[in-house]
């Protein structure tokens, strides 16, 4: 008698197998052109969804269409927040949304000489030390 709950993953086809949609193995976030920094992120064709990191599904339609794109390196800072309490870095440290032009809203750290300074709807521009990208002001207090 056939099992119907297999859990080996034979007897199904490739297409019906789970995969791994987000490889942090060999995930590029982010790339640096003409010294400008970009967030590598996808876009699907038959959607038109927008995501950050690069994915392979789309997450509205789940076609199997996404493409590579690039986003940035200027947007707009939508919210943020200082966060001063943390079990995992030091603090404090602030968070933010950041509108990019192309639709994309993504979480960033903002990194700001004085945090007090911020506000909403600010113009900010990807940066990125070694290891990670962040979003810095472009033009505090001309926003206000």
């Amino acid at each position: 008698m056939d099992d119907i709950h297999q859990t080996d993953g034979t007897g199904w086809c490739d297409d019906a197998l789970p995969f791994d949609d987000l490889d942090l193995e060999s995930r590029q976030d982010f790339m640096i052109d003409d010294g400008q920094v970009l967030l590598c992120g996808s876009r699907s064709p038959s959607s038109g969804n927008l995501a950050f990191p690069q994915r392979t599904v789309c997450q509205q339609t789940g076609a199997r269409d996404m493409t590579p794109i690039t986003f940035g390196p200027r947007g707009t800072l939508y919210s943020f927040a200082t966060v001063h309490v943390s079990s995992s870095r030091k603090v404090p440290y602030t968070i933010g949304y950041v509108d990019f032009d192309n639709g994309l809203r993504v979480l960033a750290e903002v990194r700001a000489p004085d945090p007090q300074a911020l506000a909403c709807d600010i113009p900010v521009e990807l940066d990125a030390d070694k290891a990670c990208w962040y979003v810095v002001p472009t033009n505090i207090g001309a926003a206000r």
